[in-house]
């Protein structure tokens, strides 16, 4: 299932600004229009590590009766990376980028499998992170592509990236239990720069090593100063724009997703 560009999005497959913050929730007194995904739908949740992905997968799951699912999917990336290079982000990159890019084409039969059941989908992550995390490490995307080839991958309908101040993202982790060798606070800021550039460059078909990400629409939000509330909200309004994405269901009062912070 392909979204078409929103109408106000500029150009097929560019990324519409998100506008101003929010603030106070200024959509609190304005009904959730519920909606289920269509079979084979495919929405993946990208972004800076601390912006919110969690949770805005776990409210997509709830409202939009999709199956959520989280990448790097298989039990082996987590040790194998603690392994590579001493557990350190810089440790040996190489490794890295094939621990990610065989966990990656692994994953896609999964997904496939699941789309053809007809299932709808919302992921923590997808194809795109290869290539951000690949160029913080020093690896460029022509690079990232001949190990994952993501042309020969499923193809996402619809992509949502968070942002936020990178100081604030690193703030809302910083204490969790089980960061990874990626969550420090330098690792956030570059991520957060090559986030952004990527979205930049993947709209288009100039760049040979991205042109897979090309046409999908896709919708930057920063979550810096928004609720985890105004963020489901936000990205309800981007999907529900496409009728095709989208099958009705009752209205409802508010939204469904948890109200626990970042």
């Amino acid at each position: 299932m392909i979204l078409k560009p929103l109408s106000q999005a500029p150009g097929k497959g560019a990324v519409p600004p998100d506008g101003a913050p929010f603030g106070a929730d200024r959509s609190a007194s304005r009904p959730v229009e519920a909606f289920f995904f269509l079979p084979g739908t495919w929405v993946v949740v990208t972004g800076l590590d601390g912006a919110g992905k969690t949770t805005l997968v776990r409210g997509l799951a709830a409202t939009c009766g999709a199956r959520p699912f989280r990448l790097p999917y298989h039990d082996f990336v987590h040790p194998s990376l603690r392994r590579s290079g001493g557990g350190a982000p810089f440790g040996d990159v190489h490794t890295d980028r094939l621990i990610f890019a065989a966990d990656a084409r692994l994953a896609n039969y999964r997904i496939r499998d699941w789309r053809r059941k007809g299932r709808g989908l919302v992921s923590q992550r997808g194809w795109m992170d290869n290539f951000i995390f690949g160029r913080v490490q020093g690896v460029g995307y022509r690079q990232t592509e001949a190990l994952l080839r993501s042309r020969e991958l499923e193809r996402p309908s619809a992509q949502i990236c968070l942002v936020a101040d990178p100081e604030i993202a690193f703030r809302r982790l910083e204490n969790a239990p089980h960061r990874d060798k990626y969550e420090t606070a330098s690792f956030i800021r570059a991520q957060y720069a090559e986030t952004l550039r990527f979205f930049e460059r993947a709209g288009g078909e100039r760049n040979r090593a991205l042109r897979a990400f090309a046409g999908i629409p896709s919708r930057v939000l920063d979550t810096t100063a928004k609720s985890p509330q105004e963020v489901l909200r936000a990205a309800l309004d981007f999907l529900g724009a496409e009728r095709d994405l989208r099958a009705p269901c009752p209205i409802l009062p508010g939204a469904t997703a948890p109200g626990a912070p970042y």
